[in-house]
Order: C-alpha cells, then structure tokens, then sequence
C-alpha cells in the first residue's frame, strides 16, 4: 500500500468541503480566519509532508547520534548492583573511554538504526491525533491533546523500540556481561560465548535471543516500556506549555523558539525524573530476564530508594538535550516545511 505524501486536510477545510464547497475556495476561507492571522502553533494542515518527513528524521537522528554514549552509560549504570562496577557517571564516562574507546561508547548503535522508522511513527500518529482531537471532537486543551497524541504515538512506536533496544543493550554489557547479570538468566551470555567468533557480535545477539525465546523474546518487558515512554508524554506535554505560558510573562513571546527550548528542556528532566524507577525495572526485565515480580523483588532488596537515582545523571542530561534540541529542530523543519499560504502567517 503506497503512502500519500500530500498534506492532510482537516479541520475547518474539511468541514466547508463534506457542506459542498470547492477545495479552493474552503481553503482561502480558512486563510481569512482571525486565528489564521498567526500561527504560533503549526498543524498538521499546514505543512507540506513530503518535505517534513526527510527533514524532521534527519534532525532527530543527528541529535540521537551524538548523545548516544549517554546511553550506554545509562544501561551500565542501571544494571550494575549498587555500585560493584562504576562510583559515578563520570567514573563510568572515563572508564569505558580509557579502556574500550570510541567503540565502546557507540557499542550497539548500529542495531539503533531502524529506531529512526519510530521517528516516523510517532510524528505520523502525534500529529494525525492532534488534528482529530482539536477537530473531529472539539478539544481545545492544547496540553491534554499533546498528552494523549504523544502517549499513543509513543506506545505505537515500541514496536521497533523494544526489539532494537534488548539487542543494543546486550551489546552495551557484552565486555562485561558477568558484572552485569549476576544472579540472573545467564543464557544468552553462556550462548553469546560458545558463538565467540562466528560473526559479529550484533548477529549473535539476535541468534542467541532467537534461540533462547523465540520471536517473543525481542518484545520481552514490552509493557514495561510502554509504562516508561507512554507516561512521560503526560507529563512531558503539560510541563512543557506550562512553562511556555510562564515564560510568557517574561519575554512576552518575543522568541517563541527561545521559549519553546526552555519548556522543552525543563519539561524533558520533569518526565525523566518521574519515569525513572520505570526505567531501572524495564531494563533489568530486559537484559536480566528474570519475571516482573522476581525482578521487583531484586531491586527493593538491593537498590532501595537508590532506585530513584540510579542512572538518573546520564539518563537526565540525554533527555533534557534531546527534548530541548529536537524540540527546536522539530519546529524549525516545520516552519520551513508550512504550504506557500501559511508562510506569512509564521511566528519564529
């Protein structure tokens, strides 16, 4: 089934269209609204799909490029006990560098690749929601759209998250695999070692997953991660307009990108911080492989309230430049992407 690329009609558009009026002419009516006058928020109407697509994925991969060591220092610091292998952020930071380099710092990232195919999953159902909720059903809190838009398009989006990420993260561990899953289902570790050298170490993860469990086995602690990322949206959207309307009183709306990048930022650390005990638990789930209530049990014995903190400072700094950044990314390409007749309507 080919994908139409050209920008979906709706709202006011379509309801002058179902009463019988020309496409033209529907469209200048919509041009001549008071609220058409200025466009501080761009829908998906506005834009021109086939030139958004390629531009917000390539922003959104390049930020997800250089903050990925981030990562890695996160799932290490996540599935360690206590602190049996690294102090600190930094600690792990300077020893991963020291003793495995650049490759170590990126291990795994080539099987992230197909996670870009959920950059396009979750800007397609955000931005179809959104329309259908302000439109079709009269929706006019622009928080609790985003909210809802963004959880279902992430909880959407895990289809290719979840698998892609189990790989990565038995990648991330493999040099130190023992530290990591102590005390745990060691059978893709003991699998991994009897395949020493039978391909590179991405396709013997596969295989080993695949012959332990099964298909079902890359989607293993799959509601667990929809219970981290569908979550954070409903508090990510909220904190993210309330801080704009605060910072309204100060710049007054002068630099709405400037605006957009503090919410987006602040409001990218409150969903992390919220979310983060959800996150410890689905990445033990996944790469320890224990059951939901054994692994619950795990981490009260052991972590405690540290469970709060552990792997928060990579975790926090990732997410708060990815949300910050993309943010701005995302509504650059959007502003370049808007149809001739919006253009004069945008407010950078």
């Amino acid at each position: 089934m080919s994908m139409s690329w050209e920008p979906v009609r709706q709202g006011r558009v379509i309801d002058c269209i179902k009463h019988g009026g020309d496409y033209e002419v529907c469209r200048q009516l919509q041009l001549k609204q008071p609220n058409a006058k200025e466009l501080n928020v761009i829908e998906w109407d506005h834009m021109n799909l086939k030139m958004f697509y390629p531009m917000a994925l390539t922003s959104t991969w390049t930020v997800r490029t250089v903050l990925y060591p981030l990562a890695v220092l996160r799932a290490r610091l996540q599935l360690q006990k206590q602190s049996t292998v690294y102090r600190s952020t930094w600690h792990a930071f300077t020893n991963i560098a020291k003793y495995e380099g650049v490759r170590g710092l990126y291990r795994g990232f080539w099987v992230t690749v197909p996670q870009i195919g959920t950059s396009f999953i979750y800007s397609t159902v955000y931005e179809k929601l959104r329309a259908i909720l302000q439109y079709d059903y009269g929706y006019h809190s622009v928080a609790g759209i985003s909210s809802i838009a963004g959880g279902t398009a992430s909880f959407c989006s895990q289809v290719i998250f979840v698998p892609t990420d189990i790989i990565a993260q038995h990648m991330m561990i493999y040099n130190y695999a023992d530290k990591f899953v102590t005390g745990s289902d060691k059978r893709i570790l003991e699998y991994l070692r009897r395949t020493e050298g039978q391909g590179t170490l991405g396709l013997r993860v596969v295989k080993a997953i695949y012959h332990c469990d099964g298909l079902p086995g890359f989607y293993r602690a799959f509601w667990a991660s929809s219970l981290v990322y569908a979550p954070s949206c409903f508090v990510f959207w909220p904190a993210y307009y309330y801080i704009q309307d605060m910072l309204k009183y100060v710049t007054h709306q002068k630099y709405l990108l400037l605006d957009q990048a503090i919410a987006a930022t602040l409001g990218g650390a409150a969903s992390t911080i919220a979310t983060n005990p959800m996150e410890v638990f689905r990445i033990r789930l996944q790469v320890q492989r224990g059951s939901y209530k054994e692994t619950a049990e795990r981490l009260i014995r052991n972590e405690g309230w540290t469970i709060f903190t552990k792997g928060l400072p990579p975790r926090l700094i990732s997410n708060s430049i990815y949300s910050g950044i993309v943010m701005v990314g995302y509504e650059v390409v959007k502003r370049f992407c808007v149809l001739p007749e919006y253009k004069s309507a945008v407010k950078w």
